[in-house]
C-alpha cells in the first residue's frame, strides 16, 4: 500500500514538489467508498471508482493552489491534508464503518495461483503503466523536464501549470486506489488509515533514487526503495 502511494509521491517529486496530504486524501477517498458500499449499498466497484475520482479532484485542488497561485508545496499541502483529515473526523466522529462486502475485500485480500497477492498484481500493473508513461509518453519527458529546469521548460514552449496539476491529481489518484485498498483489507474504513504514510512514501521514493530537488529518478526504483524501507523499519 505505501509503495503504491509512494508512486505519486515519486510523480510529485520529480517535478521539485512534495505531497504532505497523502495519507489524508487516501482517507477522505476510503471514508466515501465505504460510505457507498456499506451505508449505501451500491456495487463495490463503483463505489471504488467514485472515491478515486474523489482523490482526483481532492489532488486537482492542490495542484490548483501550487501551479497556478504560485503557492509553497510543503505549506499548501500541509494545509490541505489538515483539512481533509478533519473532514473525516467530522463525518464519521471517528467511528469505523464496518461491512465492506467479500467481493471487495478479495481486491485487497485476494491470493492468485495460491502465491501471488492481489494488491502485488495491482502494484505491479500501475508500476508498468507509470515506468512505460515516464519513458515513452511526451507527459512523461515533461515532468522530468519541469523538475530538472522549470524556467527552461516553459521557455521551450510546456505548460507548466498544467503538467503540474496533472501529477498533483495523479498522486491523488494512487492515494485513493491505496486508501480504498486498505478499506478492502480491513473490510470495514477506519479514520486511522493511511495516517503513518508521508514519511515512508518519501523515504521509499528517496532510497529509490528519486531526487527531492526533481528531474532524477522512476518508479521502478521507489518499488526497490519502498521494500528496502519497509526492511529498514
Amino acid at each position: 500500500y505505501i509503495i503504491i502511494v509512494a508512486f505519486g509521491q515519486t510523480l510529485v517529486l520529480l517535478t521539485g514538489g512534495i505531497d504532505l496530504s497523502v495519507a489524508a486524501v487516501g482517507s477522505v477517498s476510503s471514508m466515501v467508498a465505504a460510505k457507498m458500499m456499506i451505508e449505501q449499498g451500491i456495487d463495490p466497484y463503483i463505489s471504488i471508482l467514485v472515491a478515486c475520482l474523489i482523490g482526483l479532484l481532492l489532488g486537482l485542488v492542490n495542484g490548483l493552489f501550487i501551479a497556478y497561485l504560485k503557492l509553497t508545496p510543503f505549506i499548501v499541502t500541509l494545509a490541505t491534508g489538515e483539512i481533509y483529515k478533519g473532514i473525516v473526523y467530522i463525518v464519521t466522529r471517528g467511528t469505523p464503518i464496518v461491512g465492506v462486502p467479500e467481493n471487495a475485500q478479495f481486491l485487497a485480500n485476494g491470493v492468485i495461483g495460491g502465491f501471488l497477492p492481489t494488491i502485488v498484481i495491482i502494484m505491479l500493473v500501475i508500476c508498468v503503466i507509470l515506468a512505460m508513461m515516464l519513458k515513452y509518453t511526451k507527459f512523461g519527458r515533461h515532468i522530468y523536464a519541469l523538475g530538472g529546469n522549470r524556467n527552461c521548460a516553459k521557455i521551450v514552449g510546456i505548460k507548466t501549470e498544467k503538467v503540474e496539476v496533472l501529477v498533483y491529481m495523479l498522486s491523488g489518484l494512487l492515494a485513493a486506489i491505496a486508501g480504498t485498498m486498505m478499506t478492502c483489507k480491513l473490510a470495514s474504513f477506519q479514520a486511522s488509515i493511511g495516517v503513518s504514510w508521508v514519511n515512508p512514501t518519501i523515504s521509499a521514493s528517496v532510497l529509490g533514487g528519486t531526487s527531492m530537488q526533481g528531474g532524477i529518478g522512476g518508479v521502478v526504483g521507489t518499488v526497490i526503495g519502498g521494500l528496502l524501507n519497509q526492511t529498514v523499519s
